[in-house]
């Protein structure tokens, strides 16, 4: 395994390279300087070198100079890895030094594995033979310059001799110098450089301006220094010691400019080695935080002023839903105390809006509370209007606003106001009224952003006593009213139960006669049927509803719910084929606000609203497949979960089930549960069709005209036998639905006392419809003429004495034609 060294005085940069590199698979080993990574390699074999350039004690450039050096760790590839040094220059010098490489944070780390697995794999490391310049202690100045700014040219390692290369080195080291030397002085930031007595040796610029000395003025100068408080001398030297052994301390004095003026200033200091690792001077960057401490007293006290509002608003929280009154004295007074207000006062409107007034108005200078004053919409539209769309009015001059203006002659001026804040306080039934501000003084006041947020977070304070006092109030009428409503109840149980005593015969005998609402037989089919219904529906079984569309199905289940001991609780009818399938769990068993996207409530199910009573469920057999569990749990257990809540309920549901297909099949189509099935299956009932009961055909048409009769206003008395005749030998696909659609029709048609069914007249009618026929478009006279021939042809259709062969058709084409046209063969 390779062993990698990283060199960095910053943990957060030592740490995010041990992550990226040991989750690659090597061994770190970790240095906080160049000093501290010499001891590192004589301790340990290390492969690869990975350095900062910025560091104290000993920074980058001189670990790698040193590094190559040593003859025992000039081979190990040396990687820079910086963030400070990050221009060209600064590369260019690092590759002179003996670096292989040259990374600017920040980098990823694909990239930094990327270099280390190619620097590995090279099997024959390329170290071009460089000639690298000694430096001597008296440049240690030009060293540390060229370290702070990273500008300086690359040099020629390259050249043919020693000479050359001395010459190119001095001419450059020369051009380093004067460009380094105008880069210090423009640093912004002052700096100091003193020798290890504390013997000024170099300033910039910003250090002289900073001061206002002149450069001549400082360089030379020994401790204790005239821009330095005499009574931090002991401090200074304490401070000169620590960095002289190696600690960057960072530390605020107090100076004092020539002109006298005092001033606070940061420091960040360090020192300065030469190439064996000693120190030769110790600098120190400086920076006026005059300002900076002033800004940061500002947000300090701001930050205060912000605890304080806070905990004011917290405290007056506290006062909801206790005396209204009190309340609002406690509020306006805190409120003009955090603010420094002369007064805070609570305006409530009239129930019309048409004028204000002052419910409670505090005064800090007295420290009293006051009521009266009132502002009326028609003295004041301005004011009430700018409320209005507004609802926060901020005015530094109100004594001459178009807004204040009615009011300041009165109310303003009287009371010394010369600023005003207002803010909405909202109830339960709209507005409330305001919080008002009113600043007294001759100065204005302008109101800043965090007067406003406070005002508004007191107005909200006002708006949940408001809420809270009228509900309060709301549950004290709400008694009373119970009250009143238990007494009418009970009044009303007593008359309820003398109207039941009195009407028990006549409803025995109603249920005897006519036991079953909106049905209409006679038929001993639908007879045995409703006998069945007698049976099951005193029990709580599952009842399984078997039929086709149309037969009356849902009336049955309605009579069993009707004739159970659980009539006076709802029937819940539930159509399944007709509620989307992601919204059925939710409709059948409900769901909590929030459950899912669309839930902005919480919504009761359809087994719970029927609990205690019955639940209908139609077209069971159209119930998706992962629904049919969960109506399964609820017949073995009785109990349901809510989409989104927490546990089960327990219900007592009665369940009725209604399908026209054939459960049996689905079943072996996959399509429905057998386990479902058999809970469903309790007490099965075939409702028969209509073909099945043709005595009742009379009966029902019967009832229907009569029922459309009322509806329409007609006056139909007669039904020709012939047509009777037909419509009892129909066979009635569409059952019940079918019969009433078609005498519903039959009505709106007719326009006398005979009922007149299109498709079923006798031959007196149909003659009689032929001539008195006003329908000359093709597809009439198509179909008469078809009609006629069919009734020539007996309703033989193929064959040679066929109603085809007359029409010159073939069989399948006149089929078609006549069910485009409606024809259907009458069943005599």
């Amino acid at each position: 395994m390779k062993t990698i060294l990283i060199v960095d005085d910053t943990y957060e940069n030592l740490y995010l390279l041990r992550v990226i590199l040991e989750e690659a698979g090597y061994e770190i080993v970790e240095a906080y300087d160049g000093k501290e990574g010499l001891d590192k390699l004589q301790k340990n074999k290390i492969d690869l070198i990975i350095s900062d350039i910025l560091m104290p004690v000993m920074d980058g450039y001189m670990f790698c100079q040193a590094c190559k050096k040593d003859k025992t760790f000039k081979n190990i590839p040396f990687v820079f890895y910086t963030s400070t040094y990050t221009e060209k220059l600064d590369e260019e010098f690092a590759i002179k030094l003996g670096a292989t490489h040259f990374l600017r944070k920040p980098t990823d780390s694909d990239t930094i594995i990327k270099l280390v697995q190619n620097i590995f794999s090279e099997t024959k490391p390329q170290v071009k033979p460089e000639k690298k310049p000694e430096f001597t202690e008296q440049e240690v100045l030009k060293l540390y310059s060229k370290r702070l700014i990273s500008k300086l040219e690359q040099k020629n390692l390259d050249l043919e001799n020693e000479i050359l290369e001395r010459k190119s080195a001095e001419k450059k080291l020369i051009f380093a110098k004067e460009f380094t030397d105008k880069l210090i002085m423009s640093m912004q930031e002052g700096l100091l450089i003193v020798d290890l007595e504390g013997k000024i040796i170099m300033v910039n610029n910003s250090f002289c301006e900073i001061l206002g000395y002149e450069k001549e003025e400082l360089i030379g100068l020994n401790l204790p220094y005239p821009f330095a408080r005499t009574e931090d001398l002991e401090l200074m030297l304490a401070i000169k010691e620590d960095v002289a052994k190696g600690e960057a301390r960072s530390f605020k004095l107090d100076f004092i400019k020539k002109n006298g003026k005092k001033f606070r200033a940061s420091f960040l200091s360090g020192n300065i080695l030469n190439d064996k690792g000693e120190v030769i001077a110790l600098f120190a960057t400086i920076k006026d935080i005059t300002d900076e401490e002033k800004a940061r007293i500002i947000l300090e006290k701001k930050a205060l002023k912000s605890n304080q509002k806070k905990e004011v608003i917290l405290k007056l929280a506290n006062l909801v839903g206790k005396s209204f009154n009190d309340s609002l004295n406690k509020i306006t007074q805190l409120s003009a105390q955090t603010l420094n207000v002369e007064r805070v006062s609570i305006w409530s409107f009239e129930k019309d809006k048409s004028a204000i007034f002052c419910q409670k108005l505090y005064k800090l200078q007295s420290d009293l509370h006051e009521t009266g004053f009132e502002l009326k919409y028609d003295d004041n539209p301005n004011y009430f209007n700018a409320l209005r769309e507004n609802q926060t009015i901020c005015i530094s001059d109100a004594l001459n606003n178009k807004i204040t203006e009615k009011f300041a002659k009165d109310y303003l001026a009287p009371n010394h106001i010369t600023s005003l804040m207002d803010v909405f306080i909202n109830s339960t039934n709209g507005h409330y009224g305001i919080i008002c501000f009113e600043h007294v003084g001759k100065k204005k006041r302008d109101w800043t952003a965090e007067d406003q947020e406070f005002a508004t977070s007191i107005a909200n304070i006002v708006s949940l006593m408001v809420e809270s006092a009228e509900r309060k109030q709301a549950e004290e009428n709400l008694v009373l009213a119970n009250k009143d409503l238990k007494t009418a109840n009970e009044e009303l149980n007593k008359l309820r139960n003398q109207l039941e005593q009195e009407n028990f015969y006549l409803r025995n005998e109603l249920d005897l006669v006519f036991n079953y609402e909106d049905m209409v037989y006679g038929s001993a089919e639908f007879s045995n049927v409703l006998t069945e219904v007698e049976k099951v529906a005193p029990t709580n079984a599952t009842v399984l509803l078997l039929g086709e569309s149309g037969t009356g199905k849902e009336l049955i289940a309605r009579a069993i719910h009707n004739t159970s001991l659980r009539n006076n609780k709802p029937l819940i009818k539930v159509n399944c084929s007709a509620i989307p399938r992601e919204l059925i769990e939710s409709e059948l068993f409900g769901h909590k606000k929030g459950s899912f996207t669309g839930a902005f409530s919480d919504k009761t199910g359809k087994f719970e609203l029927a609990d205690g009573g019955t639940l209908f469920l139609d077209e069971i057999g159209e119930l998706p497949l992962d629904m049919q569990p969960k109506i399964l749990r609820f017949l073995q257990e009785g109990e349901i979960e809510v989409v989104g809540g927490v546990g089960s309920k327990k219900l007592d549901v009665r369940v009725i089930a209604a399908t026209n297909r054939n459960l049996k099949e689905e079943i072996k189509k996959k399509q429905f549960r057998e386990d479902l099935y058999f809970r469903l299956n309790v007490f099965p009932i075939d409702v028969p069709p209509l073909r099945k009961r043709k005595d009742d055909i009379p009966l029902l048409i019967e009832h229907f005209v009569d029922k459309f009769n009322k509806s329409y206003d007609k006056g139909i008395k007669f039904i020709p036998d012939d047509t009777m005749n037909q419509l009892k030998s129909y066979d009635w696909p569409g059952n019940i639905r079918e019969l009433e659609n078609l005498i519903e029709r039959a009505v709106i048609l007719s326009t006398n006392e005979t009922l007149l069914i299109p498709g079923f007249e006798s031959t007196a009618q149909q003659t009689k419809q032929h001539i008195k026929n006003k329908d000359l478009s093709l597809d009439a006279a198509q179909r008469n003429h078809i009609l006629q021939v069919l009734e020539q042809c007996e309703w033989k259709i193929s064959g040679s004495n066929g109603a085809s062969a007359l029409l010159d058709l073939k069989p399948s084409t006149l089929r078609d034609r006549m069910s485009k046209l409606g024809i259907t063969k009458p069943n005599i």
